[in-house]
């Protein structure tokens, strides 16, 4: 009997096996109506993340431990998707029609999926293949040239910063970069790397570019867009693909991907790896224009000395670290490696963990002036999807630089080390509420924390107190009025760690959607700005001219405030600052002339002989003496109005504000048009602002003249009249 029941088990655990283990294998081709295969179409089982794309020839092989019947859908854009119902293996054969953009499924609108005519912002994708066929082979931004509404600020000859709508500055940006849900720009500091960046132009599946202030959702700083570049997953792109550049400038790139999945879909891996060097565009010895900023170039790169208030010490020079030329170095270089596990431990579920390193070397231009840039980040992220649950961690460390290939600006010879740190950490839920006007919800909490060493190089007295934490929360309902009504609500919280003040940024969107190929739409956002943390901590020189004047960039941290007794920094050396009140002190203009003077005298002495019996007397008198008082002062502005010194004010968060209507549509199912029509406002005026007068000294030869000789005159005389040689009256007279 024992064995009888043994055996049963024995044959039940091996059906349950066999069911467990049982792999099914759908094979297909897609084309199109003209019978034309379509590479790199999706094909998904329905209510997983299982699929891959079709081959060149339009193939595709999908192998799943799901039991028949499945669904599978199948997508491209440009055509209508279809659902097909699979009942056994084999394979099958489907034919996509034309559809229109507005079947594109976008994710970075609204922080979840939804078609593209429904998307509550104007929003415009690149797809793989239009990638491929783009100028992004250097660069994957460079593919973004012909897009509408993004404008790319070319820094360098490699390094390009993004700018939607001509919102952002030459050196800073409005714009989120992400990689796969990770901001390419550290908290505080709006400045996108894209040099020194961890996309690799070969893995790159796709780039959403979304546009308008996007605070509501993705926090502080979004105040002109979204650009989301999305990488490829192995389970659709296994195999390997290369890549190899050469060009002008020496200009020369090495890529590889590698990757590949196990047979059940559950595990999925891809390794990234790029190179590439050549020589930027400088600045010319030869041109005189260039060769005027040249020439303020060091040529001996240093550590600083730190003075004991923490700041930089320009009056003692610090150890060298490194000898160059009064010139800018043209050779660059720029290098990633990263990895990518996936795991589908169930359906529906997918975790993805990542890592690598990027590092470059490369000239840079910025508000600081110009320098040469030596980095190596790190950065490890992990993502977790799961029926409406999203959440990622991720943490980036930058070395700013060592001492061995500093960060340094070439016109204080100083280096400028940016050490810093990444962390953040989102969770996210989406849901719905049929009852509710059929609504559907996205709510999400976001921290933020950047921590900076500069060495006191950078951050100078503020080092210890330039961290920078941000707090946030956010919800977004979409409502569904009806079949062509949508209505969208956000909106975020912030807190901050510099301020004690906090932000909501509110979004409103409604989207009428005329038929399936129009749309129009009418929106209002609005964005919390804060200023950078560069212009809250910055305490550094930024020029040079040793022993006679320094150029310091000071930020707001702490607001310059005169008190009730101003004082005058008269910015000459060996001239102490004086009190608002008095003016220019008459003895430091005495000490700049008087030795000119005693020469003149000497001279006169020679020729004179009533003044060369008396002359060392008098050379003596204006040597020891130093005349009293000081110059008037006055400051007007260029329409006569008196400047008088003001306290400054820091306003650390500004607002932007956007009301927006625009339409996209298909015209005869073949040409796609659309218009943006949207008025910008910004209030608040984040930034330091400090009204610190020029001073102009009045009459001073007058009042130098005066004052010397009511200070050496009866000197002088009464000197004479103690030699005895002459009485009083003519001592007088001599003296006057």
């Amino acid at each position: 009997m024992k064995t009888k029941i043994n055996l049963l088990i024995l044959v039940v655990s091996g059906l349950l096996s066999a069911q467990i283990f049982a792999q099914n294998t759908i094979t297909g081709n897609v084309t199109d109506d003209n019978g034309m295969p379509l590479a790199n179409a999706n094909v998904l089982i329905e209510g997983t993340t299982q699929g891959v794309v079709t081959d060149f020839n339009g193939n595709f092989t999908l192998v799943t431990n799901q039991t028949y019947p499945l669904n599978i859908k199948i997508s491209y854009i440009g055509f209508a998707g279809q659902t097909i119902t699979v009942e056994h293996s084999g394979s099958i054969q489907i034919s996509l029609q034309a559809g229109n953009i507005f079947d594109e499924v976008i994710v970075s609108a609204s922080r979840r999926a939804e078609k593209l005519q429904e998307a509550p912002a104007a929003v415009s994708v690149l797809n793989a293949e239009e990638l491929s066929n783009s100028g992004g082979a250097i660069s994957p931004i460079r593919a973004l040239i012909n897009t509408p509404d993004v404008e790319l600020q070319q820094q360098t000859g490699q390094r390009i910063n993004l700018a939607l709508r001509g919102s952002s500055g030459v050196f800073s940006t409005g714009v989120f970069p992400m990689l796969d849900y990770r901001s390419l720009i550290s908290p505080g500091l709006e400045f996108f790397d894209s040099q020194n960046s961890p996309i690799n132009n070969i893995d790159l599946e796709r780039i959403e570019v979304v546009l308008g202030p996007g605070s509501a959702l993705y926090g502080p700083d979004v105040t002109s867009g979204v650009v989301h570049f999305i990488s490829k997953s192995p389970f659709k792109h296994p195999g390997t693909t290369a890549e190899l550049i050469y060009g002008d400038r020496n200009t020369t790139k090495v890529a590889i991907r590698h990757a590949n999945h196990n047979e059940d879909n559950t595990f999925g891996y891809k390794i990234n790896a790029r190179y590439g060097f050549g020589q930027d565009f400088v600045l010319d010895p030869e041109d005189a224009n260039d060769k005027k900023v040249l020439d303020n170039f060091q040529t001996i790169i240093r550590r600083a000395n730190i003075t004991p208030e923490g700041v930089v010490d320009t009056e003692n020079d610090g150890p060298v670290l490194i000898s160059t030329k009064k010139e800018q170095i043209p050779d660059y270089w720029a290098a990633m490696v990263n990895t990518s596990l996936y795991f589908r431990p169930k359906s529906g579920m997918e975790i993805i963990t990542s890592g690598g390193w990027n590092a470059g070397k490369a000239i840079f231009y910025n508000e600081l002036g110009e320098g040469m840039s030596n980095s190596n980040e790190y950065w490890a992220q992990a993502r977790f999807n799961y029926k409406g649950w999203f959440a990622q961690t991720y943490y980036i460390k930058n070395d700013g630089g060592n001492d061995s290939n500093p960060v340094y600006l070439n016109r204080t010879g100083l280096i400028v080390p940016l050490e810093r740190s990444h962390y953040e950490a989102q969770i996210q839920y989406n849901f719905d509420l049929p009852n509710l006007l059929n609504s559907e919800w996205t709510v999400g909490v976001d921290y933020r924390n950047a921590l900076s060493d500069t060495q006191n190089h950078v951050y100078g007295r503020f080092e210890n107190d330039d961290d920078y934490f941000i707090l946030g929360s956010y919800a977004q309902g979409k409502f569904k009025m009806s079949k062509k009504f949508d209505m969208f609500l956000a909106g975020r919280y912030d807190g901050y760690n510099f301020t004690d003040e906090k932000t909501f940024s509110p979004r409103a969107a409604l989207v009428y959607k005329l038929n399936e190929n129009h749309n129009f739409r009418i929106s209002y956002n609005r964005a919390a700005n804060p200023i950078p943390a560069s212009d809250i901590y910055f305490d550094l020189p930024i020029q040079r001219e040793p022993g006679v004047l320094d150029v310091w960039n000071i930020g707001g941290k702490n607001p310059y405030t005169f008190g009730t007794n101003p004082q005058i920094d008269w910015l000459v050396p060996g001239v102490p600052n004086t009190n608002f009140e008095d003016g220019f002190p008459l003895s430091a203009a005495y000490s700049f002339v008087n030795n000119n003077v005693i020469a003149q005298l000497v001279a006169l002495g020679s020729q004179d002989p009533n003044l060369a019996p008396i002359l060392p007397l008098i050379t003596s008198l204006l040597e020891e003496n130093t005349p009293d008082g000081f110059s008037s002062i006055s400051s007007f502005n260029e329409n006569g109005t008196a400047l008088l010194p003001q306290d400054g004010e820091t306003v650390l968060i500004s607002k932007m504000s956007a009301i927006e209507f625009g339409y996209k549509g298909l015209l005869w199912d073949k040409l796609a048009v659309g218009f943006d029509v949207y008025h910008l406002r910004s209030t608040a005026g984040g930034g330091f602002t400090q009204v610190s007068p020029m001073i102009n000294i009045e009459d001073l030869p007058n009042k130098l003249g005066n004052s010397v000789q009511s200070k050496i005159q009866p000197l002088l005389e009464q000197a004479l009249i103690d030699t005895e040689n002459y009485p009083q009256p003519i001592a007088e007279a001599v003296a006057t």
